[in-house]
């Protein structure tokens, strides 16, 4: 990568840290581009040529979260699992290491869709990618024949986006009192109980 290149991807990146940082402290109706490009330390204009406007902002803020490394290094440790134990054991670690990194960014997108069409698209988007990666992890539960009895494959893959879905995990750690490995032991165990033989 020149030093070009480089320059402009670490101008990128502080730019989304300063919208995530604007977006989460003011909300994203109240956060403006000025205020992103002050935290950022850069001109109004480099945000927009860099990035974009609010709503691509949050775009890019929701596509590092769908394209973290983790989703995929789960998926392949799922594909590979031995039985249908390790499979919800990995998925449990991938999802809650992925909700911990991401946090802010969920938190920010479930809240701006409440008002946001755009917002409310983005998060459908995400949830349909989310729901196919649960269905690899229920497809690889019945390829084990570790389904219980009467548990298909779409059955399943309800049962995962219920438990481990982009709605599970602030529910249980913000919206309620739970810590994390409590959370993370409760959801488990139900998956297991309910999914497995």
């Amino acid at each position: 990568m020149s030093r070009r290149a480089q320059s402009a991807e670490h101008t990128r990146v502080l730019i989304l840290r300063a919208a995530l940082e604007r977006f989460t402290a003011d909300g994203y109706a109240k956060a403006t581009v000025n205020d992103i490009a002050r935290a950022a330390g850069v001109v109004v204009a480099t945000v927009y040529t860099s990035v974009g406007g609010k709503p691509v902002l949050l775009e890019q803020l929701v596509r590092q979260g769908v394209e973290d490394t983790e989703v995929e290094r789960t998926t392949a440790a799922i594909l590979a699992a031995g039985t249908g134990r390790e499979v919800i054991d990995l998925l449990a670690d991938g999802t809650g290491l992925t909700y911990r990194r991401h946090e802010a960014v969920i938190g920010l997108l479930l809240d701006t869709a409440a008002y946001e069409p755009f917002a409310r698209r983005l998060l459908a988007a995400g949830n349909r990618a989310y729901r196919e990666a649960l269905a690899v992890a229920a497809r690889r539960l019945a390829a084990l024949d570790a389904l219980a009895d009467g548990v298909d494959v779409d059955r399943a893959t309800d049962v995962l986006w219920y438990l481990f879905g982009i709605h599970s995990w602030p529910r249980l750690l913000r919206d309620a009192t739970w810590t994390g490995p409590e959370a993370d032991a409760w959801l488990r165990e139900t998956a297991a109980l309910r999914l497995l033989r």
